[in-house]
């Protein structure tokens, strides 16, 4: 997982709010066989596709789903 939302912050009365474990992945990337795959619920409006920070996203993601860059899908713990 790269970005998650705060568990801390959601309204779990929500009856839309289905995940007991409080994991809600925003992005995340693995590997999957000799492939890789980057995922991402960002970018949906017109204010995220003109943040440049989010543009960086998805252009590095696309970079390390082609196999340009390197980078580990190995898990760690949450900080």
């Amino acid at each position: 997982m790269l970005l998650s939302l705060d568990p801390n912050k959601l309204n779990y009365d929500n009856p839309r709010v289905h995940r007991k474990d409080h994991d809600f992945a925003v992005a995340w990337a693995k590997s999957y066989g000799k492939g890789r795959v980057f995922y991402s619920t960002l970018g949906h409006t017109q204010e995220s596709w003109s943040d440049p920070d989010i543009r960086k996203m998805y252009f590095e993601a696309i970079k390390w789903v082609l196999g340009m860059t390197e980078g580990s899908t190995s898990t760690h713990p949450r900080p």
